[in-house]
């Protein structure tokens, strides 16, 4: 505190719940955001003469916002658009065709704590629309994406590209999976299955069987990316992003593989320097 003059301890304990853009340049000239979100916790410690801010980006809208009405007689799409613009986010949606209670048959929610919700909060119910639909959400930039998963950048990478490298095998996922299902419209039950030998089970509410098929399929898929995980350390830079391709070579081995990030974790500290941890599912 008090390194520049409007940063000393009164500008911190006024601050509130202060928008944040965290931006971030790796030549000192172009930036690139990292993070759009508020203040959530400050922390003041007169000793030190520091004050350490917490918060999350605008996610935290839709998780801190419990669901009162339901949506049965909308698209997935237009739930989206509706959060989207309730909380001044722009909608970047793909618009979706069937009804949602077409595989969403029952009420999300009447009131958010009452028992039988299907869906407590406004994040919780657009996640499960994204998962029927198979598609992903996320908020970035001020914008909610609804969407297909975004195709990203291939980027070859050595095991010299990071500071640590780690590669999990798991060698005991399902081979199979069974969708369980009651269709209400057509008063019947579905039951659909993808792979062989031992399967595990899911049960959803108000499938047809094409769609039990499909979902089982695309599930399948899911717990299949676990079997072989990149775990990296490396420098920090604004290149690499959550969808994109690392193509791994140089392991002469079954481990050069195609791996899809699905998290990135970027850390900033003086002892520490710009460093990012990165995960990822094979594809290949």
């Amino acid at each position: 505190m008090g390194t520049f003059p409007a940063l000393a301890a009164g500008e911190f304990a006024a601050l509130g719940n202060a928008p944040v853009v965290i931006e971030i340049s790796t030549d000192g000239l172009s930036y690139t955001t990292l993070l759009t979100g508020q203040v959530e916790n400050i922390r003041v410690d007169l000793a030190a003469n520091t004050a350490s801010l917490q918060g999350r980006d605008q996610t935290a809208l839709l998780i801190d916002a419990e669901i009162s009405e339901s949506f049965v007689n909308q698209r997935a799409s237009e739930i989206a658009e509706t959060i989207a613009m309730r909380h001044g986010l722009i909608p970047n949606v793909t618009q979706t065709f069937p009804p949602v209670g077409q595989y969403y048959q029952i009420d999300h929610a009447r009131t958010a704590l009452k028992i039988g919700s299907r869906a407590t909060t406004e994040w919780n119910l657009l996640c499960r629309l994204a998962e029927a639909q198979q598609f992903g959400v996320s908020v970035s930039g001020g914008a909610l994406n609804f969407g297909p998963m975004a195709v990203g950048t291939q980027r070859p990478v050595t095991p010299a590209s990071f500071a640590s490298l780690q590669v999990d095998l798991v060698t005991a996922l399902p081979a199979a999976v069974s969708v369980l299902s009651w269709n209400c419209r057509d008063k019947m039950a579905v039951s659909e299955g993808v792979g062989g030998g031992n399967a595990t089970n899911i049960v959803r509410p108000n499938l047809t069987a094409a769609q039990a098929s499909s979902y089982a399929s695309s599930m399948l898929a899911t717990m299949q990316q676990h079997g072989k995980v990149l775990l990296g350390k490396m420098p920090g830079e604004t290149a690499i992003n959550v969808g994109d391709a690392l193509l791994l070579a140089g392991t002469n081995s079954e481990l050069d593989d195609s791996y899809i990030v699905m998290s990135l974790m970027r850390r900033l500290n003086g002892a520490g320097g710009f460093l990012q941890m990165v995960k990822a599912y094979a594809v290949g």
